[in-house]
């Protein structure tokens, strides 16, 4: 994790409940790593690891965010050991789950940014016994918190995580759009990728295809894997991502690979933002993964 996150993360742990609901004020839609876009969701990618997410018993804990023993686990607006328990399981354990840890937290913190809408947050104990606040953004599985994750929710949390992912750990501008709850639009100029797959499955599948504006160069290629790789291979060689191709047509003079690997995904009238994208060397089949998420960029590199 880097400093900005270790930062984050210490000021989410001393600072008491900053406005209503339980909602720290630092982690708002004008900060750094906030959401601040309009017609598109803009952020600051930096999410370092999104691997071992494979239980969606997370977010409802055993008997659901509702009680254990009488008490309510999610402590936001009570308080822990008076009127909630604060104690997280499955998923979000603070003794084996993504609360165990200041990486697993993180992550944890990403994914609560993509699950729930603004103005919704959990608060559970981490690993020393500290209660954080987790707050939601993006509502893009807003149910996730009292019902179970299921197949829709688990590929529209995957896309977001793995956008925001930077397997270096530098900050990059992105903006992320899709048909579903984030919208189409977008304020970005140039389609940098779509990331699709699910991560909380048994055997984890992630993908992402390489968008228009960085196919036109080698170099542009290269600030992509960048971001989705280059952390990853030189910490062991091993990109927990597969490129799957082109999201749209490269159009290669050998015309097998430009049935395998282009036009990865599907796109709405007049929209570069994809509405379904295919696994590598799936040919002329029907798009399989029904919710990525596009990127765009404020400039190519």
């Amino acid at each position: 994790m880097n400093g900005e996150e270790d930062l984050e993360l210490n000021r989410i742990r001393q600072e008491a409940v900053a406005s209503i609901n339980g909602l720290i004020s630092v982690n708002g839609l004008t900060s750094v790593n906030g959401l601040i876009g309009v017609n598109g969701l803009t952020s600051v990618n930096g999410l370092t690891s999104v691997n071992g997410l494979v239980s969606v018993n997370g977010l409802t804990s055993v008997n659901g965010l509702t009680s254990v023993n009488g008490l309510s686990v999610d402590c936001t607006g009570k308080t822990a050991g008076v009127s909630c328990t604060g104690e997280p399981d499955g998923l979000m354990s603070n003794s084996k789950g993504l609360m165990s840890s200041d990486a697993g937290i993180a992550t944890a913190k990403y994914m609560i940014r993509c699950a729930l809408p603004a103005g919704s947050s959990l608060r559970v104990k981490d690993y020393t016994g500290g209660v954080v606040t987790l707050s939601g953004e993006m509502g893009l599985a807003p149910t996730w918190k009292d019902s179970k994750c299921d197949t829709a929710c688990q590929e529209k949390i995957s896309a977001c995580l793995m956008a925001f992912t930077n397997g270096d750990g530098a900050h990059v501008d992105v903006e992320l759009a899709a048909p579903f709850t984030l919208g189409a639009s977008h304020t970005y100029k140039y389609q940098e990728s779509a990331f699709y797959g699910n991560l909380f499955q048994q055997n984890p599948k992630a993908f992402y295809c390489v968008g228009k504006d960085y196919a036109i160069s080698g170099l542009f290629i290269t600030n992509l894997e960048t971001r989705a790789c280059k952390g990853y291979n030189a910490q062991n060689g091993t990109c927990p991502y597969v490129r799957a191709g082109y999201c749209g047509g490269a159009f290669s003079i050998n015309f097998l690979d430009t049935i395998l690997n282009d036009n990865r995904c599907d796109f709405g009238f007049l929209s570069d933002t994809a509405t379904g994208c295919k696994e590598p060397l799936a040919g002329l089949l029907s798009p399989s993964w029904k919710y990525p998420i596009t990127t765009f960029r404020k400039v190519q590199q």
